[in-house]
């Protein structure tokens, strides 16, 4: 059995201050996926402290275009791009929406050295996603989805291994029922859950467009799936319990197996 696994680069919200932002780094023997960046350079600490070098990615899933999820590839890019034009590492992929794409060109050309702008279009390659789209990666099978954000456009995906194991990433906002298609029976299945509900008047995450942990667990049971990761949360009413608390609210309305990372934590796929 290959050793598949997904490391915790951050689990924290925009505003967390004590967690980094959600993103993490899937992995299984010479392959690996980054997904999302985080919001700014400490995304090069957590990398370092995962042992996971910059010269192992080479490729890039962008979810979204909000800073916590985006602003960490300018970081990558000038360190990579800048080994990649030594000829010190491989092409790089950027998977993102033509609007994300757009944008990270056009900060890229204000803020990095021509000899990482060069590169576009030849050694850094933008692949860009949409709805129903395939991607292979060896012989991992993505599929990519709009999750159909109430804010901004924003891709999931349904990652399906060699061996059949699949792994479900519903993004940072609440899960809808025009998702069952991508959703339904994961193995692993990632979803947003922002607060407790005991907390929801305190962060009013329906309001914000995020979900509660009971909310995850609900929609986990509804979609049949074996395995619910819980991220993306807050860290000002449940630091340092967060694991213990996330994990006993969601056994109140699912009955798999819980997962609630802290930053840099590993969780196999099997």
């Amino acid at each position: 059995m290959s050793d598949k696994k997904i490391i915790f680069l951050g689990t924290g919200a925009a505003e967390a201050t004590k967690y980094f932002n959600s993103c993490f780094f899937i992995k299984e023997e010479g392959k690996g996926l980054l997904v999302d960046t985080g919001g700014g350079n400490q995304i090069l600490a957590q990398l370092e402290k995962s042992s996971i070098a910059l010269a192992d990615i080479k490729y890039i899933y962008i979810t979204h275009k909000h800073i916590d999820h985006l602003m960490g590839i300018f970081w990558i890019l000038r360190f990579l791009g800048s080994n990649i034009s030594k000829g010190k590492a491989e092409n790089l992929t950027i998977f993102c929406s033509q609007d994300l794409a757009d944008i990270i060109k056009q900060i890229s050309m204000q803020l990095l050295k021509k000899k990482v702008t060069d590169l576009f279009g030849t050694k850094i390659l933008f692949e860009i996603i949409e709805n129903d789209k395939i991607i292979n990666i060896n012989d991992w099978k993505i599929k990519c989805f709009d999750i159909q954000s109430a804010k901004d456009e924003q891709y999931g995906f349904r990652l399906e291994f060699a061996d059949g194991i699949t792994f479900v990433n519903l993004g940072d906002e609440p899960y809808n029922d025009t998702l069952i298609e991508y959703a339904k029976n994961a193995d692993y299945m990632l979803h947003d859950a922002f607060c407790l509900e005991n907390d929801t008047e305190i962060f009013r995450p329906h309001e914000i467009n995020h979900a509660t942990v009971k909310d995850a667990a609900n929609n986990a049971t509804e979609l049949q799936a074996k395995n619910l990761i819980l991220f993306h949360s807050e860290d000002k009413q449940t630091f340092g319990q967060r694991k213990k608390l996330y994990t006993e609210e969601a056994k109140q309305y699912f009955s798999g197996n819980i997962f609630v990372p802290d930053d840099l934590e590993i969780i196999s796929l099997n």
